[in-house]
């Protein structure tokens, strides 16, 4: 292997306490009482993916029935999410294991569902990655703002971006694996052909996607290095 392409969002970065903090923030902001941690992690994580998950379908829920307009109340997310970095926090691990792969002479790219890219950059900075990243790819840089229609168009557009991040680092498929915690992501590196990796944080801590037969399948990112050393995908030192 020459390199790895991760996820940000509930892989490298763990974003569940922003998220909370910032829907009901917003929902305060717009006059409406906040939501419980449990309804948070349901309409989050839990739901059937065909008809939503995400910060968008927790607003539009908790939302239902009042007189205040969906798009305002995002929108109001949105930018209190872009002025709340310091309330993320990388998952356990991630540090270490950018570390192990860049000193094995490894390219690491990121390629993220998120939309605005100057948020990510700002995040990168106040975690110190950036050294440790050589490329970052946002939805932005795909020029999707709108919400995607599909779960086949999720699939199809984290296929784009995975590509994009790849040409970036100037690697074939073959010559890297992808890291998530989403069944979107390891559909994505199999229609690529890329060895997949599932880690159970973010969307896979709360969702069965063993049916996706990841190449591997971790409790974390911590196992990440033990684990590629024993697949034999690089070398040992």
């Amino acid at each position: 292997m020459k390199g790895a392409v991760f996820d940000w969002d509930g892989t490298l970065l763990d974003i569940d306490g922003r998220e909370f903090y910032c829907i009901n923030a917003a929902l305060e902001a717009h006059g409406i009482g906040p939501v419980s941690h449990d309804f948070f992690l349901h309409n989050y994580y839990r739901r059937p993916f065909e008809i939503g998950t995400g910060p968008r379908m927790v607003l539009e829920i908790a939302i239902e029935g009042k007189n205040v307009e969906p798009e305002r109340v995002y929108e109001t997310y949105r930018r209190l999410f872009g002025e709340t970095v310091d309330r993320a926090k990388l998952q356990k691990g991630a540090t270490k294991v950018l570390r192990f792969l860049k000193s094995k002479g490894l390219k690491v790219g990121v390629a993220t569902m998120r939309f605005t890219r100057s948020v990510v950059d700002s995040e990168f900075q106040s975690f110190g990655v950036e050294p440790l990243i050589d490329t970052l790819l946002t939805r932005e840089d795909l020029g999707l703002k709108r919400t995607l229609s599909s779960l086949e168009e999720t699939v199809e557009q984290r296929v784009r971006l995975v590509s994009k991040v790849l040409e970036k680092l100037c690697l074939s498929a073959g010559e890297a694996f992808l890291v998530g915690d989403s069944w979107w992501d390891i559909r994505a590196g199999k229609k690529l052909k890329m060895r997949t990796v599932l880690v159970k944080t973010g969307f896979s801590l709360h969702s069965d996607f063993s049916s996706e037969k990841p190449d591997l399948a971790l409790g974390s990112l911590e196992e990440l290095e033990a684990a590629v050393r024993e697949k034999g995908w690089m070398s040992a030192h």
